[in-house]
């Protein structure tokens, strides 16, 4: 086989490359979201000897860059679902990415979660398990199911005795933009080690929620909110792309390399439980799939995922941007609404970008 090299970024900026593979063992689950990316469907899933020989393949492709790029990488893997405690081989899983080397993040609706799961996560060393949590107790169950927020708190609280970092997840949207305080000060109360906010993304299930997306102004100001509550000893964050504009990151000036920001194509990768590897879950665009290319050929040679990194590639005024670098707005929201509205463009503007809307970000000429 032909020796694959590449360049693993956009620039030699970064000495230490944080890198993660969102893994989706299953897409089985027990409850039925009303903004959940999936669609329903439900693929041959990988056994576990091929997510093995995966975990392997992902190592060697961070061995690889290490010796030839000339930096450190720091590799994690958050395994998710459906439902990933469903997954058969789930425990055998994560041992193995562990005993690789890998940093290992669980994703999970917690419902299932025992006080034996919970010792499982602390002896493996699992550095967190998000659970995911999207507001006061109605406004929850409305969105995830009847029930489902006394089950989720009461896996919260197994995890948290353990001793296990527990990061909640809330999916912001109209139902519940107004309760950020609220759902803050519950997550607090209830062994949560910190909270972090990410935005509706009009796919799968949640297209019927398109009308609860937030407007430019909306998303502003819950992040100006989301900031205004954090502090040193509970996290409160968001990875929106667009959070940068709130934090005020310092922007190093006439930058031309990925530095932040969205991941897709840059810092992480999704592999779904039939081997698709996609930039993004949320976007949805299969770049390849494991059981015909390994993981390090399909990141090397992915038109889509090169066009990723390229500035080129992005329309409007989000390419013309200074904030370009750190930002380059969510590719999953601009990929989503846009094909809502009959164009389907993974480089369109971010439709719920406040400074690009009023011109702010157009610095290059």
């Amino acid at each position: 086989m032909k020796e694959v090299k590449e360049n693993i970024i956009a620039g030699s900026a970064i000495q230490t490359f944080d890198f993660f593979i969102q893994w989706h063992l299953t897409e089985r689950c027990n409850l039925r979201c009303r903004h959940c990316y999936q669609d329903r469907k439900m693929p041959p899933e990988m056994s576990t000897d091929e997510v093995l020989r995966e975990i392997d393949g992902a190592t060697a492709m961070f061995e690889a860059w290490e010796s030839e790029q000339n930096i450190r990488v720091s590799p994690s893997i958050h395994f998710t679902g459906g439902e990933p405690l469903l997954y058969p081989g789930f425990w055998d899983v994560l041992r193995h990415a562990r005993q690789a080397g890998c940093g290992v993040a669980v994703m999970t609706n917690g419902c299932f979660v025992t006080d034996e799961d919970a010792r499982r996560f602390r002896d493996l060393g699992v550095f967190e398990v998000q659970v995911s949590l999207e507001g006061p107790e109605s406004h929850h169950d409305s969105i995830r199911g009847r029930g489902s927020f006394k089950a989720v708190l009461e896996g919260v609280e197994r995890l948290s005795k353990a001793g296990i970092n527990v990061s909640a997840n809330v999916t912001l949207s109209r139902i519940n933009s107004p309760f950020v305080g609220e759902t803050v000060k519950i997550a607090r109360d209830s062994g949560y080690t910190g909270i972090g906010f990410s935005r509706l993304v009009p796919c799968g299930s949640g297209e019927n929620l398109l009308e609860c997306l937030l407007s430019r102004d909306e998303i502003r100001h819950v992040y100006e909110e989301i900031y205004s509550l954090n502090s040193p000893d509970f996290e409160v964050v968001s990875g929106d792309p667009l959070a940068v504009m709130v934090r005020g990151d310092v922007q190093p000036p006439g930058c031309e390399l990925t530095l932040s920001g969205c991941s897709a194509g840059f810092s992480g990768v999704t592999i779904s439980c039939d081997g698709t590897v996609m930039p993004c879950r949320r976007i949805g665009v299969s770049v390849g799939n494991l059981r015909r290319k390994s993981l390090r050929q399909i990141w090397a040679t992915s038109k889509t995922l090169w066009k990723l990194r390229n500035r080129a590639s992005y329309k409007g005024k989000c390419g013309e941007c200074d904030l370009w670098p750190s930002c380059r707005g969510c590719r999953a929201v601009a990929y989503a609404h846009s094909r809502a509205h009959g164009r389907a463009d993974l480089f369109a503007d971010d439709p719920q970008c406040w400074r690009i809307a009023g011109g702010e970000g157009v610095t290059r000429g």
